[in-house]
């Protein structure tokens, strides 16, 4: 017997092999991204599969293995004709079958061919068949040893092993690399590249040589492809791994145990050992197996050994079944009694009913997802890209956003904190003037190493299904299916992916080995580290100085495909920053980068606490940090560094990533004074240049889903102004005022008069748009303070558009009108709220039109004399 019983449900078994003529090219059902990366020159022939080795002694041992009529024959020829002085006069084959381990050898007795003699005693359980001598065989036909078996499909897959035998000196003949000689049986080597599985040749179901007709997306009609024989390969990566076993997990169905929210159910559980010299290139272990069937219900992890040198980072222990991490979905799964019997060795600790996280194969199977026109790419056609400077982004928490008193409005119950629970609150993202969803780590994830670090990914490409409504399988539809809807209502969506902490377990609380850890923890991780840190190029050198090109970040940048998308780099530690955070996060002009880090936020954060010598900083911050991206090409900076970018690379957040609310960053006990906070630094994002990046967290807030739709039209109306394409555009005159009327602001903070510290300017058209102009002003005092208003253009007055010390503003972003004149006595001097902040645009005054132009030319100006969402509509 084979180790391990036979598994009929997990192979196919019940028809004929396919000959050559019988494998098509990949059916629809094949996702196009996997096939061309494996198949660029069609489908790959699995009948028939060659393997040459040569022996110490200078043999060339070839190995053919054919798919014919329910059998695998396999023909082992041994050719001395290379090396004449090692040619024997008799010569035997030492041969068993393994699957899981290459030192337990089994011999089917359908498999054994005739005059074959077991060993009772030595030779680690082999049998002896002589070879016999063929004249016409070997590579050049000068005649070769040879020996053919008969092996049922059945039992596939295995591996046939075994050593030339010569029993006139009693010596063995072995590869040079290898213990013995394996051949692979009813699967081949594989291919190191595509990593992770991926389809790579189809045979219809029955015993038809007919062609295969794609799949049309219903089981009803044509073949169903999960009655299809298909060949997947399999490819890891593991630099310090000594052997690998591939696990092939049947479910007992679909379905989860327990509805929705539980794990899937195994069946059955079979192992194979990969061979070094047959399923290795460089670093990669790969194996093909064929005559897989309803790959719905398959599932695939491995188990890897090696040397443990815990100073060096090795961290083996093939007791684990590991998760793939190029898996695309991932299922958790609970093993059946006796799934880790195979095992080299058995796990510490391992409680055999909790679930396990498994690759499933069932995206090879599902009907490919109808995007309905809107997955749209990234450059050139109908592209759903927007520019930077048109950009509102909300960031959304999908278990928050969901959930709580806010959702259960709009939420219906079996929506919350699942994917599709997004599209139910969708109103409310539109309300607030989003254009960008910035959806929080989707990926799968666990519970971090620490409670502050609360939730940490465990597969970085396989969507979570917790998330999902229909179950695990369903969890990369649902989330297309949100994907999609943000789309339909005119939103972008950037997904954010973390790549520092896992929640693996570091070196002190190693907890279980579930994917990247026990696959090779010495090339995935930081070494020496409590946290489990992810090895993503260090960015500091072995001097202790941080690096001015991180590795990763610059191959980002530098990719063809990548560095046309949107690319966002938040950092949680700026002191990991090169030239201590001067210039933010290296760029080379690609990526993005929430300027909050000792920045925006900082120094936002110290002016709304009244602390003086800020309104510099501040003023650099409002329009558009240029210390962060005004090219400095003059300071001896590398180009990573030097290069420009416009404002609108920066996003203007006032809270770290995580959907954190605003009562979080203000940290105030008092709620009325927390309040006014909150709308000042609102008010602030949206008239900073760069992109205001809000938490979804903070709609909920009282009057706040007004406030931002008022901010978001302002905006768009004033955006040439607020966010210009370069901040030295000449169309744009920003001008810094007393609050004491006239002369410059206290930029040195000597002046102790509260006043002092409220901040006024003035974004203007310039000379090309001399009516065009927003005010703005500030107050970080919890008391009032009366301020000198700015002249307004002549012939204009100031309209008041947002005081967060007033009502919000009762029109919605697409509404007439946004505020009213100010009356006379407040046009020249007026009072801001505690915390407050203001926002006024200039507007002709009533009977002096021909003092600024004419009716004509004052009704045609963008954004004068109209309110900002009129004017964006006029514009349109």
């Amino acid at each position: 017997m084979i180790q391990g019983h036979v598994q009929p449900s997990i192979l196919s078994s019940s028809h004929p092999a396919m000959g050559r003529a019988g494998f098509s090219q990949l059916p629809s059902w094949v996702p196009q991204a996997s096939a061309t990366a494996t198949l660029e020159r069609g489908a790959v022939d699995t009948s028939l599969t060659r393997y040459r080795r040569h022996s110490k002694a200078g043999a060339v041992v070839d190995a053919t293995c054919e798919a014919r009529d329910g059998k695998v024959i396999v023909r082992v020829t041994a050719s001395y004709a290379n090396a004449p002085h090692a040619a024997p006069s008799e010569l035997q084959l030492h041969w068993g079958m393994y699957r899981a381990s290459g030192t337990k050898w089994h011999h089917p007795k359908e498999a054994v061919p005739p005059d074959s003699t077991r060993l009772e005693q030595g030779g680690a359980g082999a049998m002896r068949t002589p070879m016999a001598w063929d004249g016409r065989a070997g590579p050049g036909g000068e005649g070769a040893w040879v020996l053919r078996f008969e092996v049922p499909a059945k039992l596939a897959p295995l591996h046939l092993a075994f050593s030339l035998y010569q029993p006139a000196t009693d010596k063995y003949d072995v590869p040079v690399r290898a213990p013995h000689f394996a051949v692979p049986v009813g699967m081949s080597a594989g291919s190191p590249q595509p990593l992770g599985a991926s389809v790579v040749a189809v045979s219809p179901p029955g015993p038809s040589n007919g062609g295969f007709n794609g799949f049309n997306g219903h089981h009803g009609g044509g073949s169903d492809p999960r009655e299809t024989t298909c060949a997947v390969n399999f490819a890891v990566f593991s630099r310090h791994a000594s052997s690998l076993q591939l696990c092939l997990v049947r479910l007992e169905g679909a379905e989860p145990e327990g509805g929705a929210g539980g794990p899937l159910v195994a069946q059955s559980v079979l192992e194979v050992v990969l061979d070094p010299l047959t399923n290795r290139t460089g670093d990669v272990w790969h194996v093909c197996v064929h005559g897989l069937k309803d790959l719905e219900t398959l599932c695939w992890a491995w188990r890897a050994d090696g040397e443990i040198l815990w100073q060096n980072g090795n961290r083996f222990h093939p007791g684990f079944m590991l998760m793939d991490p190029h898996a695309t979905r991932a299922v958790p799964v609970l093993l059946p009694p006796g799934a880790h019997k195979a095992a080299p060795r058995m796990a510490p600790s391992l409680d055999a009913g909790e679930p396990v996280l498994l690759g499933t194969l069932a995206a090879f199977v599902h009907a490919p997802f109808d995007w309905q026109g809107c997955h749209q790419a990234v450059r050139g056609g109908q592209s759903r890209v927007r520019a930077l400077e048109e950009s509102v982004v909300v960031e959304v928490d999908v278990a928050r956003f969901t959930t709580g008193r806010d959702a259960e409005a709009a939420v219906p119950p079996e929506h919350r904190g699942k994917y599709l629970g997004i599209l139910d609150r969708l109103d409310s993202l539109k309300a607030a003037g989003a254009t960008t969803v910035l959806l929080s780590p989707v990926c799968l994830s666990a519970p971090g190493p620490s409670p502050a670090a609360g939730r940490s990914p465990l597969a970085l490409l396989a969507p979570d299904p917790a998330f999902a409504v229909g179950g695990p399988l369903a969890a990369a539809a649902e989330l297309k299916a949100v994907i999609r809807g943000l789309h339909q209502a005119g939103l972008e969506v950037l997904l954010q992916v973390e790549f520092c902490v896992t929640a693996e377990g570091g070196d002190a609380g190693a907890g279980r080995l579930q994917g990247l850890r026990g696959l090779d923890h010495a090339v995935y991780y930081r070494d020496g580290l409590e946290a489990p840190v992810l090895n993503c190029g260090h960015p500091v050198d072995k001097f202790g100085s941080v690096l001015d090109a991180p590795p990763l970040a610059e191959d980002i940048a530098g990719d063809p495909v990548l560095r046309g998308l949107k690319l966002v780099a938040a950092v949680s530690n700026p002191a990991l920053l090169p030239r201590l955070a001067e210039r933010g996060f290296p760029h080379w002009g690609v990526w993005q980068q929430p300027h909050d880090h000792n920045h925006y936020r900082h120094d936002r954060h110290d002016h709304t606490h009244n602390h003086r010598g800020m309104l510099s900083a501040v003023a650099t911050r409002l329009t558009g940090s240029a210390d962060l991206f005004a090219p400095r090409w003059d300071a001896g900076l590398p180009g990573g560094l030097a290069a420009g970018r416009r404002a609108g690379f920066g996003l203007n957040a006032v809270a770290p990533l995580g959907d954190v609310p605003l009562g979080g960053v203000i940290d105030s006990e008092n709620a009325m004074r927390g309040d006014a906070l909150a709308r000042s630094l609102l008010v602030a994002q949206f008239v900073s240049a760069g992109q205001p990046l809000l938490a979804a967290a903070n709609l909920s807030r009282p009057g706040v889903p007004q406030l931002l739709a008022a901010l978001a039209a302002v905006r768009r109306g004033y955006r040439s102004l607020i966010c210009p394409a370069s901040i030295t555009a000449p169309e744009r005159e920003v001008a810094w005022h007393s609050p004491y009327g006239g002369g410059e602001p206290d930029w040195s903070g000597s002046n102790p008069d509260p006043v002092a510290n409220c901040v006024l300017l003035t974004l203007g058209g310039g000379a090309s748009r001399p009516g065009h102009m927003l005010a703005a002003g500030f107050n970080p005092h919890g008391e009032p303070m009366s301020v000198s208003l700015p002249r307004p253009p002549a012939g204009a007055v100031w309209r008041l558009l947002v005081d967060t010390s007033r009502p919000v503003p009762t029109a919605t972003a697409g509404g007439a009108s946004l505020g009213a004149v100010l009356p006379p006595s407040e046009q020249a001097q007026y009072t801001l709220g505690p915390f407050g902040s203001v926002l006024l645009d200039a507007v002709p005054q009533a009977g002096s039109a021909a003092a600024v132009g004419g009716p004509v030319a004052a009704a045609a100006a963008p954004g004068y004399g109209l309110s900002p969402a009129a004017a964006a509509a006029r514009k349109h």
